[in-house]
């Protein structure tokens, strides 16, 4: 039996993003906050708390006091007195193990902030991206919120977009239900990643891409190659993490 028609929606920026009342949100920002989130829980931190800047995360860090680190950066590099930056390879379970994770970064938090009218929020990247693709293929709205860079457009952003609303036609064809609507945001998404893929099946590694986008370029540049590494590598996790927008933790 098929399901009412689905409307899937791609914001390019997060201020490119549509009315999101009634609306499940998969935020993503490949490099590198939401592949550090996915990261982080999945080596056993407890939960990650968003914060929209660094002050905010300092003073959180003094509410929560010793059960708690503090982790971000800005223009890619760790905040002076943080215990952590935005490194996905960071957060071994040594390091959050138990913990309480306050994450401000320059882009991914930022954009989590605009999601507060939203039905549902979840965490995505490429890691992660059959799960995510699960958790929503049947869902009637959707919308995938690209961080982007400094307020401009990237590619792996887009490139994760287009990834998740393939597997999601997938997903929906194979149980039966109605193709959905897509946006031309969308469309061009879903067009970018078959692209890119096309490339990546030539034997093109997903991550030169990423190297070669403009949040991949500073990485290079200051020398976290392995997070561009770590963050192309696709369904690497199965876990969906879920932004509790009363509680503004992530779990």
């Amino acid at each position: 039996m098929s399901a009412p028609a689905a409307r899937f929606d791609v914001a390019l920026l997060p201020a490119a993003a549509e009315p999101l009342e009634d609306t499940v949100v998969v935020v993503v920002d490949v490099l590198r906050a939401t592949t550090t989130i996915v990261s982080a829980l999945s080596n056993g931190a407890a939960e990650v708390i968003p914060a929209p800047s660094v002050d905010a995360a300092r003073e959180l860090h003094q509410q929560l006091g010793a059960g708690s680190i503090i982790g971000g950066e800005r223009q890619g590099k760790i905040v002076d007195g943080f215990h952590q930056g935005n490194s996905p390879v960071e957060y071994t379970s040594e390091v959050v193990e138990g913990k309480q994770l306050i994450l401000a970064t320059t882009n991914g938090t930022v954009a989590m902030e605009q999601c507060r009218a939203a039905r549902k929020v979840i965490i995505g990247a490429m890691v992660n991206v059959d799960a995510v693709a699960d958790h929503v293929y049947a869902e009637e709205k959707v919308c995938v919120m690209c961080s982007g860079t400094d307020r401009i457009i990237t590619s792996e952003d887009v490139c994760f977009a287009g990834l998740l609303l393939q597997r999601v036609l997938e997903k929906r064809a194979a149980a039966e239900l109605t193709p959905p609507f897509l946006t031309d945001a969308a469309s061009i998404a879903l067009d970018h990643w078959q692209s890119v893929d096309r490339q990546v099946q030539d034997g093109n590694p997903l991550a030169d891409f990423f190297r070669a986008a403009r949040g991949g370029i500073n990485l290079v540049r200051i020398g976290h190659d392995a997070d561009i590494v770590f963050a192309s590598t696709i369904d690497s996790f199965t876990s969906v993490p879920v932004l509790d927008l009363e509680r503004w933790t992530i779990r």
